[in-house]
């Protein structure tokens, strides 16, 4: 039997740690080619990325609420909408606000470190949990089913002999760890998705010397032998992992009680403080947002079960924000929620909402591109948040859903490339195909490019700037051929991707309905790829 089938066929038994009764899961072959380029180029970079699961399905709409769009809510969900005046107001932003409960998220959004990035999902969506769920770990499409996770596809990549070589002096933690729940399946890889039992100091001997205790000359004694090295590497993982918890963090931040989110969140804050190399951490809240009855209290539409959800969110991420900055690290260190899918915009007649589809995305952090300054005259001028009000219906259907604006692997691209120090290529292979990267994070589009390149000078753009959104395009050579040209924002927005046959050298672009300020082309054609910046005055 090889190693592969035997590892997708058997069940290896293993004893996490577990910190105040919290499970802590460990995993270093994070199980996808993804979560290796990753962990990787995350370490190289510094950054940690810590995912919050919200299971069941998140209510949007009871989350995130489209001010603009009141009457059309009130059309549509009248029994569970709470008062308008019960929502929580956002700086710079009078077209949304926050469900009442997440009091340390606003706080928060007004001081520039959380994003709401709206309408997020995927072209025909799927509404059952699992098959949803599968989607979001794996980054596929709807119609397409991957055996691996987008985090870990990765891993595979870069350590294809592992365990045999590791830990090793490049890579001496484990590249992702999930606490609270057994390991996601976005960490799966190619052959295993693995937890770490507890150390024995013969067993750390045996990974020092690369040995492990004699078995059988055979086939089961081969796989015996991998299983023990395995094992016994699970050992040293736990001894750093330990020894990060163990390390004093005496930054005086009160955590919640009762709130097993925050616990696991505590744990992710002590095994940073400690020094833990890791790139990327996962944690799973306790509750379930499957909210189809009692979604709100009868007598008060601010409280119920929604309300309970989103207290446990809010003041676990307002205790870990407040721990990251006490060491420093708030630079470092960002956080993003999901969910498998949202609910619909009509609510049911049990006081609840049924399975729908785009929802927001939320993230949080120091280094997210919340400046007012730094988004102003872009195409997602509010700061703090990337798209729009959801579009509403006067009178919702029941089968009406939120239209999606941002397919979910734009967010996972950008996370790769602008936070985990992954290149555009890495991301590409990671998911399948490109993705137009977001503005989350508090850097520009132009900063990863050479506009100085060689292979930027074949082509001349002229009147630049241009006075009236008219551009002729000069190439070098004769094409003949399609040509894709796309423009983006300054912070990498898409606003226009057109396709057109050029049978000579020459194009007019016509661009007037853009604001006046900077953007950037691409403009492909025959595997050929240039970037020339452009002014609209």
């Amino acid at each position: 039997m090889k190693r592969r089938n035997f590892i997708k066929t058997t069940a290896l038994a293993t004893t996490p740690l577990l910190f105040n009764g919290i499970p802590v899961m460990a995993s270093s072959e994070v199980d996808s080619v993804t979560l290796e380029k990753m962990a990787l180029s995350a370490i190289n970079c510094g950054k940690i990325l810590v995912i919050i699961q919200q299971n069941g399905g998140n209510d949007g709409l009871n989350t995130v609420f489209p001010l603009d769009k009141w009457s059309n809510l009130v059309n549509a969900r009248s029994n569970i909408l709470m008062p308008e005046s019960s929502v929580l107001t956002l700086n710079n932003n009078a077209t949304t606000g926050l469900h009442p409960a997440m009091t340390e998220m606003k706080n928060l959004y007004n001081n520039g470190k959380m994003m709401i990035v709206q309408g997020v999902s995927y072209p025909n969506p799927n509404y059952s949990h699992f098959r949803a769920t599968d989607i979001w770990f794996t980054a596929s499409g709807s119609n397409q089913n991957l055996d691996s996770g987008w985090l870990g596809r990765a891993l595979d990549v870069k350590y294809p002999n592992y365990p045999s070589a590791y830990p090793s002096p490049e890579m001496p933690h484990p590249l992702a760890i999930q606490i609270g729940s057994t390991l996601p399946f976005s960490l799966q890889g190619p052959n295993m998705n693995m937890g770490y039992s507890a150390p024995d100091p013969n067993a750390l001997l045996n990974v020092i010397n690369g040995i492990t205790d004699p078995s059988p000359n055979s086939d089961y004694g081969h796989e015996l032998t991998f299983l023990r090295l395995m094992k016994d590497q699970s050992n040293v993982y736990r001894n750093v992992i330990q020894t990060a918890y163990n390390f004093a963090l005496n930054s005086g931040v009160t955590y919640p009680t009762s709130n097993k989110l925050a616990d696991q969140l505590k744990i992710v804050a002590k095994l940073i403080n400690g020094g833990l190399q890791t790139p990327v951490y996962i944690v799973n809240h306790p509750n379930t947002h499957d909210t189809h009855e009692n979604q709100v209290d009868n007598n008060d539409k601010t409280q119920g079960s929604q309300a309970i959800n989103l207290t446990l969110l809010s003041q676990a991420i307002g205790a870990f924000q407040q721990e990251i900055t006490y060491m420093g690290k708030d630079n470092d260190v960002t956080g993003m929620t999901f969910s498998e899918f949202g609910r619909r915009i009509k609510s049911n007649a049990s006081k609840g909402t049924d399975h729908g589809s785009a929802a927001p995305v939320i993230f949080f952090g120091g280094a997210l591109n919340t400046s007012p300054n730094e988004v102003a005259n872009t195409t997602h001028p509010i700061p703090g948040m990337i798209g729009t009000s959801p579009v509403l219906p006067t009178n919702a259907a029941v089968n009406d859903q939120i239209p999606m604006q941002f397919d979910y692997r734009q967010i996972y691209t950008t996370v790769m490339q602008d936070w985990l120090c992954m290149s555009e290529s890495e991301a590409a292979e990671v998911l399948g195909g490109n993705y137009v990267k977001l503005p989350i994070f508090d850097a520009t589009l132009s900063d990863s490019i050479n506009f100085e390149d060689e292979n930027n000078q074949g082509v001349l753009l002229y009147p630049n700037p241009s006075t009236d959104g008219i551009l002729k395009v000069l190439f070098s050579d004769t094409v003949n051929t399609n040509v894709q040209f796309t423009v983006f924002s300054i912070n990498g927005s898409l606003i226009y991707n057109t396709v057109e046959f050029i049978l000579e050298n020459n194009s007019t672009l016509y661009y007037q309905n853009l604001s006046s300020g900077m953007y950037l082309l691409s403009i492909e054609w025959n595997r050929k790829k240039v970037y020339k910046k452009f002014i609209i005055e």
